[in-house]
């Protein structure tokens, strides 16, 4: 029967975060692609495991007998509903973080709740039958299991299989679960009734400080989980790996303190978090400044050093099975309340991802505060004081200093955006950045306004006015910025803009003049530029001369704007010579192997514009155009002509929206 206990903890825990990733990553191409879609997703999730340990904690008082057979029928129940889907038009009337957590549920909410009880579930049945102490050990044995799935969804299941396809092996193997859950009921069904009694015992009264601090630990570990992937998600492409690897970390800490012997408090774990607090707080303001693979590195060994921090502090105060519920449920509540924090609350109140470092305070001072209730020195204790106050005041000067050029900070469910205004060489320049990548500058002299990306030597500026040669054009460009390029169109000429971040149109609107002035017909579209594209399909709107898509938010890849279903949508919504023009600048994703593939499934030729330069007010930048039109290529001066079969290989298919991985296009 052990082994049975083991491979069902470890097969739903597997299932539990396999399941996680395959469905949020599905959410992206309703949602445009933001880096807090993982974040929505991680609330729900945790917020299901809160509801399922409530559920073991009510039943707690039935008999054995009853547990097992009301549990036996909310599986039937939730099996049958599984993968049920909500209508589109119901979750475009919801705010964005909302339609997340709403599909979800209906998809995937009632079995992922009956999957979270497994393993405390049978951590409760095993000591009513055994009169034995909680196996905490299963707990970490059930993380292990969730660790295998998310190490292998990156790097394999997501490579190799579609979505649709991955689905169905997951729901095969619940299938097999579930049997292994009946057969393992009934076993435990089988021996109850060779008991004279087995009756759930009294539970021993907690105090209250005892549950607040389970709260809090928990919350702020989570809390540091989800700002922590916000912070990498800024400036990494938000892809499964860098959601994965961060909640892996997490899951691992839980493995090492509730599985090995607990040694909290000791002068190498107080002086490494130390040094994650301080490199946290460094990494917060100058984060930036490094590669993608040292800002990975960094961010995830603080958060390491953080959250085990406080698991160790939660296996130490651990209770016997009498309570063990109870434990549970504040392990889970105060998850929900750390994820919620970031997903809902953190946004409203900070303009900029403040929570990150505010966490990383918090989690040094209850730490702190612990420690210095233990017999240590009056001497040490005075130097952990000072070096939170040292660091606390170096954090509040720092922030001042960071946020001094700040005219305007917006943040809110799809990212951050700052209108900086900056004088260089006698000259006030105002930038929109959004996380760190700058999206379009103005001079507030009023001289040269394009400039940036966008500039008359970029591959953006030629392909417009060649285009223009023949007359007044239609064009529209996702993803707006400043709205640099409005200052492209002529009289008589139309654009639309399709931007999904409402606040990016209102800075633009009211920051910068180049909406304003511009000669050509401008609109402005609030949505993801993909279904708003189809929907313009749908309705038989003009057909334009040309697309652009402008949409890398700080870095960030939208695949789904990237597929095939995506771009035969915006060869649709164009003429038969029609021109797709793409910014494919990006310091951490190789974009050229996507984009010869699909040139090739379209039969397009590619011209490349790869312009360096070192002066500020002309950017370096890198623009793709794809199009069949002979005319408009031989007109275009200075483009390469790229030689497409130079980038296919065994790992570059072209992507669609069941099967893409950024993975095997990652700058090393």
């Amino acid at each position: 029967m052990a082994v049975l206990f083991t491979l069902i903890i470890l097969l739903s825990a597997f299932l539990l975060f396999q399941i996680q990733p395959i469905l949020t990553k599905e959410q992206l191409s309703q949602f445009g692609g933001g880096a807090s879609i993982w974040s929505a997703g991680l609330f729900f999730f945790q917020t299901c495991v809160l509801l399922g340990y409530l559920y073991i904690h009510l039943i707690r008082h039935l008999r054995l007998q009853w547990q097992i057979a009301l549990h036996q029928v909310l599986l039937i129940i939730a099996v049958a509903v599984t993968y049920t889907h909500v209508e589109q038009s119901t979750l475009n009337t919801l705010p964005p973080i909302w339609s997340v957590v709403v599909s979800l549920a209906v998809q995937i909410g009632p079995i992922f709740i009956m999957l979270s009880t497994t393993s405390v579930l049978l951590q409760k049945w095993h000591c009513l039958l055994n009169q034995s102490p909680v196996p905490y050990h299963w707990y970490a044995l059930s993380n292990f299991g969730s660790l295998i799935a998310l190490l292998t969804f990156p790097f394999i299941f997501e490579v190799y299989f579609a979505l649709t396809t991955l689905k169905e092996l997951w729901f095969l193997a619940l299938l097999v679960l579930v049997t292994l859950l009946f057969a393992l009921m009934a076993l435990l069904t089988h021996k109850v009734s060779r008991k004279t009694s087995v009756s759930p015992t009294k539970p021993t009264k907690t105090i209250f400080n005892h549950h607040l601090l389970c709260i809090t630990l928990a919350a702020l570990s989570s809390l540091l989980l989800s700002s922590t992937t916000f912070m990498i998600n800024v400036n990494i492409p938000p892809m499964p790996l860098t959601w994965v690897i961060p909640l892996a970390i997490y899951l691992i800490t839980f493995i090492i303190a509730f599985l090995l012997p607990v040694q909290s408090g000791s002068f190498y774990s107080n002086s490494a978090l130390v040094f994650a607090t301080l490199a946290g707080i460094l990494m917060y303001f100058l984060g930036s400044k490094f590669s993608a693979a040292a800002q990975f590195s960094m961010y995830t060994l603080v958060l390491f050093i953080c959250t085990l921090s406080c698991h160790r502090a939660l296996r130490q105060i651990a209770p016997n099975q009498h309570s063990m519920t109870s434990f549970y449920i504040c392990i889970a509540f105060g998850s929900v309340l750390g994820s919620f924090t970031s997903s809902v609350f953190a946004p409203v109140i900070f303009n900029l991802p403040l929570e990150y470092p505010l966490t990383l305070l918090a989690i040094f001072s209850l730490h702190l505060y612990n420690y210095t209730q233990c017999s240590v020195s009056k001497y040490m204790k005075l130097g952990y004081l000072i070096i939170l106050m040292s660091v606390t005041f170096s954090f509040v000067l720092l922030n001042n200093a960071y946020t001094t050029l700040n005219v305007i900070t917006k943040r809110n469910f799809y990212g951050m955006l700052t209108v900086k205004d900056l004088t260089i060489n006698d000259t006030t320049e105002r930038r929109l950045i959004d996380g760190t990548t700058i999206h379009g500058y103005e001079l507030m002299d009023g001289a040269s306004p394009n400039t940036g990306y966008y500039h008359g030597k970029t591959g953006i500026a030629k392909a417009i006015k060649t285009l223009q040669a023949n007359g007044p054009i239609n064009i529209g460009i996702i993803g707006l910025g400043a709205g640099v390029l409005a200052t492209q169109g002529r009289k008589h000429d139309t654009i639309t803009f399709y931007e999904l971040n409402p606040a990016v149109y209102h800075v633009a609107k009211k920051y910068f003049s180049y909406l304003n002035n511009s000669l050509a017909d401008i609109e402005v579209k609030i949505g993801d530029g993909r279904q708003l594209i189809a929907k313009e399909i749908s309705q038989s709107a003009f057909q334009q001369d040309a697309i652009v898509i402008d949409a890398f938010t700080s870095d960030v890849i939208p695949t789904h704007l990237l597929t095939t279903e995506a771009f035969e949508l915006y060869w649709q919504r164009m003429r038969n010579n029609g021109v797709l023009i793409m910014h494919i600048s990006n310091n951490h994703i190789d974009l050229m192997p996507v984009m010869a593939n699909l040139s090739l499934r379209f039969n397009k030729s590619l011209l490349l514009f790869d312009f360096k330069s070192s002066a500020s007010s002309q950017l370096g930048s890198r623009w793709l155009i794809m199009t069949s039109n002979e005319v408009f290529i031989e007109s275009m001066p200075t483009s390469t002509l790229v030689n497409r079969y130079v980038y296919i290989n065994q790992f570059t298919a072209p992507w669609t929206d069941e099967k893409h991985s950024l993975l095997p296009y990652i700058k090393l």
